[in-house]
């Protein structure tokens, strides 16, 4: 008969404890801490929206907006420009902002058109659209600008812009073309 010998382990063994069971007020509390900080992360990574200064009005230096700004989107923009929404349509347009600007020393009164057209391309292909007749390039003036018997026209990142008289009875005094080049310039601090 044989004995089996057995030898003491060198490792002391670990003392056992019980685990107290958890109430469920416990449990709520830290699922709704680990939940409050998941919610905070997410808020705070999110970043707040650019205040739009054009729904704002530009606030100007040397001229003063004369009437409420109409905002035109691709389902009401027919309402505005029948016949010639289409060809806006294909470069990426998405709003037009649409007001009249009065300058402080004449009394003149502009119809300045701002169109939102999504994209640099797509304000460069509306820009090359109109400005392929007669007139002349402007330097100095966005990142292309161009002028012809009355009208502005330029381009600032993804917004093209054209200034004209206001075609209304109300507009006693035409704009210079040196006024609309004013504009345009004051505008462009704005994008």
């Amino acid at each position: 008969m044989t004995v089996a010998v057995r030898k003491k382990s060198s490792i002391p063994s670990l003392p056992s404890f019980r685990r107290k069971p958890e109430s469920s007020a416990s449990v709520f509390r830290w699922t709704s801490v680990y939940a409050g900080v998941a919610f905070l992360t997410l808020l705070l990574s999110c970043s707040l929206p650019r205040p739009n200064p054009l729904l704002e009005g530009p606030k100007l230096k040397s001229f003063e907006q004369a009437g409420p700004l109409t905002v035109y989107n691709r389902a009401n923009l027919f309402d505005y420009m029948n016949g010639e929404a289409e060809a806006y349509l294909p470069f990426g347009f998405r709003l037009l902002y649409l007001n009249i600007y009065t300058t402080e020393k004449t009394d003149s009164r502009m119809v300045l058109e701002i169109y939102d057209m999504s994209t640099p391309e797509g304000a460069t292909g509306i820009l090359k659209k109109y400005s392929s007749e007669s007139g002349s390039s402007i330097p100095g003036i966005g990142e292309g600008a161009w002028a012809d018997k009355g009208i502005v026209l330029f381009r600032e990142c993804n917004y093209f812009v054209r200034i004209f008289p206001d075609p209304s009875p109300e507009n006693e005094v035409r704009p210079t073309m040196q006024e609309m080049l004013d504009l345009a310039q004051e505008l462009v601090l704005l994008f």
